[in-house]
C-alpha cells in the first residue's frame, strides 16, 4: 500500500508540479519540474524566509507519503508570508543618494537629537541651582563673556538690580554670581552651538542632492523652531526679572512660560528623532502578516499612551514653574491628607491647574499614576500577541523606565528637590518620551506598496498549498 501511494505521487508530480509557479524575482524563476522530494518543501521554504513555514513543510511532506499529499491549513500558513525584495526596492527614501548618504544623514540627525536631550538636561540643572536669572540681557547673535575683573563688577552690578539678588541672593559675593552666570552663559551658548551643528551639515546635504523635497522641508521647520526657541527662553527669563506682585513671593519665571520653553524643546527633540528614524528605518518591521497584525494591535494603544506620557512630561514644568516640588514632600499623601483643601482655592477654577501649588502637584501625581498604569497596561495587552521581537524589547524596556520614573520622582519629592535628583527626574521623563517615540515608529503602518506585496505573497502561498 505504501509503495503504490508513492509511486502514484511520483507520478502525478512528474504531470502537475505544485512548486512550478513559485519564483522569487520572475515568472521564469521556478522550480525544475523532478520528482516530488523533501528538498523542493526546503527550497520552498528557503524562498519564501519563513522559518515556521519550514518546519510544517517538512511535517506534512512526510505525512504525505502515507496519507497523500496534504498541507496545513492555509490560514496559518499563509501568516508567514514574507515581503519580495522587489517591493523593497520601490519603498521611498527620505535620502536618495544611497546607503552611504542615508548613513550620514542619519548619523546627523542622531547626534542633533543628542545635542538637543543635553540642552534640556542642562537646562534643568541651570534651573535648579537658581542660575537662570544671572544673565539680564540677551542677545541673538551672542557675544564674550565677561574676562577682566572690571567686566565681571559689571555684570554683577547689573544682577544686583534684579528682584532675585533682592530677595534671595542678597549678599552674593562675585565669585559666587560667576557660578550662576557660567551656568546660564553655557546653557546659551550650547543652543547657538546647537544651530551651528545642525545649520552647516544640513547646508551641505542639500547642496550634495541627499535630501528629498520632504524631509527638506521637514528639517527647515525644526531648524526655525530651533531658532524661535531661543526667544522663547529670553521671554521665559524676562519674566522673572520682573518684580512679583507680593512682597512675600519670590521672584521666579511664569510657569505658563516655562512650560511653553519645556514643550518647544521636547517637540523639537520628538521630531528630530522620528525624522533620523524615518531615514535609517523607512519601514517598520512587516516581514509577516502576523507582525503586521500585532503591530497594528499595539498602535492603537501605543499612540493614547504616548500622549499621556507627553501630558505628564508638560505637567512636571507647571510643577517646577510653581516650585511645587518644595511643598508637600510627603508620599503617598500630601501632608495628613489625600486631597489638600485649597485644591481649587483660586478664581476661575482654571487657574488652580496651572497656579495652584496643591493642585499642580497633585494633578502631576495623578498623571504620573496614570503613566504607569497605562504602561504596564500596554504590556499585559501584548504578553501573547505574535510581534517582531524588537517591539516586545521595546515594550518591555518601557514598562521599566516607566517605574524607574515613578521613583525617581517620589525620591526626588521627599529629598526636597536636590539638583541630582531632580536632573535625572527630568531625564526621565525625556528618556521615557524616547523610547514611546520608537515603540510609535516601530508600530507605525507599512506603506502601500509593501501591503500589497504582502498580499500578494500571501496570495501566492495559498494557490501553491490549494494546487
Amino acid at each position: 500500500m505504501f509503495r503504490s501511494k508513492l509511486t502514484c505521487l511520483l507520478r502525478r508530480n512528474k504531470t502537475i508540479n505544485p512548486f512550478s509557479n513559485v519564483g522569487t524575482s520572475s515568472s521564469t524563476s521556478r522550480v525544475s519540474n523532478e520528482p516530488f522530494r523533501l528538498s523542493h518543501i526546503l527550497l520552498f521554504s528557503s524562498k519564501t524566509s519563513c522559518t515556521s513555514f519550514t518546519r510544517n513543510a517538512a511535517f506534512y511532506g512526510f505525512r504525505s507519503l502515507h496519507k497523500g499529499f496534504s498541507f496545513p491549513s492555509s490560514r496559518r500558513m499563509c501568516t508567514a508570508a514574507s515581503i519580495s525584495p522587489s517591493a523593497k526596492e520601490g519603498v521611498k527614501f527620505l535620502v536618495t543618494a544611497g546607503p552611504h548618504a542615508q548613513k550620514m544623514v542619519g548619523i546627523w540627525l542622531f547626534g542633533s537629537a543628542a545635542w538637543v536631550f543635553s540642552m534640556v538636561i542642562l537646562g534643568g540643572v541651570t534651573r535648579l541651582t537658581r542660575s537662570g536669572l544671572s544673565m539680564t540681557d540677551w542677545k541673538f547673535t551672542g557675544g564674550l563673556p565677561p574676562i577682566s575683573d572690571e567686566e565681571w563688577l559689571v555684570e554683577f552690578e547689573k544682577y544686583k538690580q534684579s528682584p532675585e539678588y533682592k530677595r534671595v541672593n542678597k549678599g552674593m559675593n562675585v565669585e559666587d554670581f560667576k557660578f550662576i552666570y557660567w551656568m546660564e552663559y553655557a546653557h546659551r551658548m550650547w543652543g547657538r552651538g546647537l544651530g551651528i551643528m545642525f545649520a552647516l551639515p544640513f547646508s551641505y546635504f542639500v547642496r550634495k542632492g541627499y535630501m528629498t523635497v520632504q524631509l527638506g522641508v521637514r528639517l527647515s521647520a525644526l531648524f526655525a523652531l530651533g531658532a524661535g526657541q531661543g526667544l522663547i527662553g529670553w521671554w521665559m527669563v524676562k519674566s522673572g526679572l520682573e518684580e512679583p506682585t507680593s512682597e512675600y513671593v519670590q521672584p521666579r519665571v511664569s510657569p505658563y512660560r516655562l512650560a511653553a520653553h519645556l514643550t518647544s524643546a521636547f517637540g523639537i527633540y520628538c521630531g528630530l528623532l522620528w525624522t533620523a528614524l524615518s531615514v535609517v528605518m523607512p519601514e517598520p518591521p512587516s516581514d509577516t502578516v502576523a507582525w503586521v497584525r500585532g503591530a497594528a494591535k499595539i498602535r492603537r494603544l501605543a499612540i493614547p499612551v504616548s500622549f499621556v506620557v507627553g501630558i505628564t512630561a508638560i505637567s512636571g514644568a507647571f510643577v517646577a514653574g510653581n516650585d511645587a516640588g518644595h511643598a508637600f514632600n510627603t508620599f503617598p499623601k500630601m501632608g495628613d491628607t489625600w486631597i489638600p483643601e485649597d485644591i481649587l482655592s483660586m478664581e476661575p477654577i482654571m487657574r488652580n491647574f496651572f497656579e495652584n501649588t496643591a493642585t499642580v502637584q497633585f494633578d502631576h501625581r495623578v498623571l504620573a499614576t496614570a503613566t504607569l498604569l497605562s504602561i504596564g497596561g500596554l504590556w499585559w495587552a501584548t504578553r501573547k500577541l505574535d510581534i517582531h521581537p524588537a517591539i516586545r524589547s521595546l515594550v518591555g524596556s518601557t514598562v521599566g523606565m516607566a517605574a524607574l520614573q515613578v521613583t525617581l520622582g517620589i525620591s526626588t519629592l521627599l529629598s526636597y528637590v536636590p539638583v541630582s535628583l531632580g536632573t535625572a527626574h527630568q531625564a526621565g521623563a525625556l528618556t521615557l518620551l524616547t523610547l514611546m517615540i520608537l515603540l510609535s515608529h516601530t508600530v507605525r503602518k507599512p506603506s502601500p506598496i509593501l501591503l500589497k506585496s504582502l498580499s500578494s505573497s500571501v496570495a501566492r502561498t495559498a494557490n501553491a498549498i490549494r494546487s
